[in-house]
């Protein structure tokens, strides 16, 4: 008996076209590994150091007591005095728990086409202070206590991309399922924001206030950053794999954190691999 069915070529006969898509097509893109911390009257600022403020009270109530100075309102630094030993941050609760775009701006200074985006990263997480003997010391929270206090410690970036020209006059309609009735101006690109962060180290910073001198939680934190401006257009596509992201403008020379810029940018973290041929 003969098999009907036959298998003339082993290979399968791919039949590629071209297909016209409505899709968000990226102008401009970069990438950025910054290297964050406190500066205190300790340190001195060296090319490269990016500074940002200490922790603030995360905390939705006040905070007092356990070395504290005075009562820290919430978003207030965490201020305490010398009885505090030592500041630890507790295990699994460091997140990059928002980004925004606070504007998306024509650059005043560039060619036609070009944008100043300003992103604001905020990191949440929680401390301990700490006594004599590493033990971490309770404060008083509402009318309660608690040795975890929430903090946080925000980072604001401002990055020139470019994002194409469009009209001002000209806008666009969107119907999508979670939008069903919206209409949106092509005069500025869109934003999108991607970041993994991780702290390095934690410290007690010595600030001198006048005459006083107060200390502060120091968070050191290593941030991997892309940012990409798109537009939404009519395209044919082909791909070709994961795109290729420069590094940001202006690089920041001689950056003092030397092991934090000798890492390799996580690529995989964004888009992760597939073992699909």
């Amino acid at each position: 008996m003969q098999d009907n069915f036959q298998v003339t070529n082993s290979e399968v006969q791919q039949v590629t076209t071209d297909e016209c898509i409505i899709g968000q097509k990226v102008y401009g893109k970069c990438r950025q590994q910054d290297c964050l911390k406190p500066l205190d009257s300790n340190t001195i600022p060296t090319p490269g150091m990016i500074q940002i403020d200490s922790s603030r009270s995360g905390e939705t109530e006040n905070i007092s007591g356990g070395g504290l100075i005075g009562t820290i309102a919430p978003n207030s630094i965490i201020k305490f005095d010398s009885t505090v030993s030592g500041v630890q941050l507790v295990p699994n609760t460091f997140s990059v728990s928002d980004i925004k775009v606070l504007s998306i701006q024509p650059s005043v200074f560039s060619q036609d086409g070009f944008y100043d985006v300003t992103i604001k990263y905020t990191f949440a997480y929680q401390i301990n202070l700490l006594d004599s003997n590493g033990d971490p010391i309770p404060v008083t929270l509402g009318t309660g206590t608690t040795t975890d206090i929430n903090a946080f410690t925000t980072y604001t970036k401002l990055v020139p991309l470019f994002g194409g020209e469009a009209s001002t006059s000209t806008v666009v309609t969107l119907n999508t399922l979670y939008d069903p009735s919206s209409v949106y101006s092509q005069a500025n690109p869109y934003t999108l924001v991607e970041a993994i962060a991780n702290p390095l180290t934690i410290n007690i910073g010595t600030y001198v206030v006048g005459t006083e001198t107060e200390y502060h939680a120091d968070i050191t934190i290593g941030l991997f950053t892309i940012i990409k401006l798109f537009r939404i257009v009519n395209m044919l596509v082909a791909s070709a794999g994961n795109c290729d992201v420069p590094v940001c403008d202006p690089i920041q020379p001689g950056d003092p954190c030397e092991y934090f810029n000798s890492l390799p940018f996580p690529f995989d973290d964004f888009d992760p691999p597939s073992s699909l041929v």
